[in-house]
């Protein structure tokens, strides 16, 4: 079994030449459909094409669309994923250096370390 990688491959290359070409030819259709006038695509026997006014209003819904993701959905699904302020995960993770009591003699440089949420708002609060 081949390891997964983003290397090139020769089923991939297939794949990304298609959609190269159907890019190219949705392309060319929309704008033979937005740009050429209903008159002679009927004299080409083209008789059945969606108004002309959707051309514009597709990409308007597909614009508002997205920006409505990208300035609404998105944040605020980062916002429902955080936990609320009272849960510790917010302060503090797996990953914090603790300090264990006594392991510091007196008059010694501590080591590095993350210091308590309790004793930083001591020392803001009321000091």
């Amino acid at each position: 079994m081949p390891e997964h990688t983003p290397a090139p491959t020769p089923s991939r290359s297939v794949y990304g030449f298609v959609l190269h070409l159907s890019c190219r030819s949705a392309l060319a259709l929309y704008l033979v459909w937005a740009l050429v006038p209903h008159e002679a695509l009927a004299a080409a026997g083209l008789s059945y094409w969606p108004q002309k006014h959707w051309a514009v209003a597709v990409p308007v819904h597909l614009c508002v669309t997205l920006g409505l993701f990208a300035f609404l959905v998105y944040p605020s699904l980062g916002l429902v994923m955080t936990p609320a302020a009272s849960d510790m995960r917010t302060v503090t993770d797996g990953h914090a250096l603790r300090l264990a009591r006594g392991a510091v003699p007196p008059g010694a440089v501590p080591p590095v370390s993350d210091i308590p949420v309790s004793q930083v708002c001591r020392h803001l609060y009321l000091d």
